[in-house]
C-alpha cells in the first residue's frame, strides 16, 4: 500500500517530515483516489530526495497539500506540486516558502495563475542570499497581494521590484513591503502610479520608495 511504502523511504529523513505525511494521509485519501493519492505521495518522496535539506521542502508540501488540493481540479494540483519541485532545484528555501504561502494565496489565485505566481517568485531569485531573501518575501506576502490586488497589478509589481533589485536588494524588499501596505487602497490611481514608479527605476530608482511612502499622506 502507497502509505507504508512512502513511510518506510521517509524514514530515512528526520521525523517531522514523516510526521507531517501522516497528518496529511487522512485528509488527501479522504478527498483521492488510489492512484491520486499515490501521486501526490510520491511527488513528497520525490521532494525530499533532491538535496541535503529538502526533506524540509517536503514537509510543507505534505503539510499544505489538504488545503490546496480542496482548491482546484487535481490536474492543477499536480501542476502546483510540479512547480514547487522546480523551484526546490533552485532552492529549497525558495519551495518551502512557496508551499507554506500556497494555501492562503490559492484561496484567491485562479488555478490558470499557479505557474505565473511561482514564475514571479522565481524571477527574483538570482543565485545570491539577497535575491533568495526577497523572493522569500515575496512568497510571504502573495497572500496578502493576491488577495487585495488583481493578479495583473501584481505581475506589475513584481517586475517593478525585480527591476529595483538590480540598483538595491535593500530598496527593493523595503518597497516589496510598503507595496503590499498601500498599494490596495489606491483603487483606479494604482495602474498609473505602478506605470509612473517603472518609469523611475532608470534614473531615480531611489524616489520609488519616497512615493510609496507618500502616499497614505495623499489619499488622506
Amino acid at each position: 500500500m502507497t502509505r507504508e511504502r512512502v513511510l518506510d523511504d521517509l524514514r530515512g529523513y528526520p521525523p517531522p517530515v514523516s510526521e507531517e505525511f501522516e497528518r496529511a494521509w487522512e485528509d488527501m485519501s479522504s478527498v483521492l483516489g488510489e492512484d491520486q493519492l499515490a501521486v501526490w505521495a510520491d511527488g513528497g518522496l520525490a521532494l525530499a530526495r533532491q538535496t541535503v535539506r529538502s526533506w524540509e521542502t517536503a514537509g510543507q508540501y505534505f503539510k499544505a497539500s489538504p488545503r490546496v488540493v480542496r482548491l482546484m481540479p487535481f490536474g492543477y494540483f499536480v501542476k502546483w506540486a510540479e512547480c514547487g519541485s522546480e523551484l526546490c532545484q533552485e532552492s529549497p528555501t525558495l519551495a518551502l516558502c512557496y508551499f507554506e504561502a500556497s494555501p492562503g494565496a490559492m484561496a484567491r489565485l485562479r488555478s490558470r495563475h499557479i505557474e505565473a505566481w511561482a514564475g514571479l517568485g522565481r524571477s527574483l531569485y538570482k543565485g545570491t542570499w539577497k535575491s533568495s531573501t526577497l523572493s522569500a518575501k515575496f512568497f510571504e506576502i502573495s497572500p496578502d497581494l493576491v488577495r487585495s490586488l488583481p493578479f495583473w497589478d501584481v505581475e506589475v509589481f513584481a517586475t517593478l521590484i525585480e527591476a529595483l533589485s538590480y540598483k538595491s536588494y535593500d530598496v527593493a524588499a523595503e518597497c516589496l513591503t510598503l507595496g503590499r501596505d498601500v498599494l490596495p487602497a489606491m483603487g483606479r490611481e494604482r495602474e498609473a502610479f505602478l506605470s509612473m514608479s517603472r518609469a523611475l527605476i532608470d534614473n531615480n530608482w531611489r524616489e520609488v520608495k519616497t512615493c510609496l511612502e507618500l502616499v497614505p499622506k495623499a489619499l488622506q
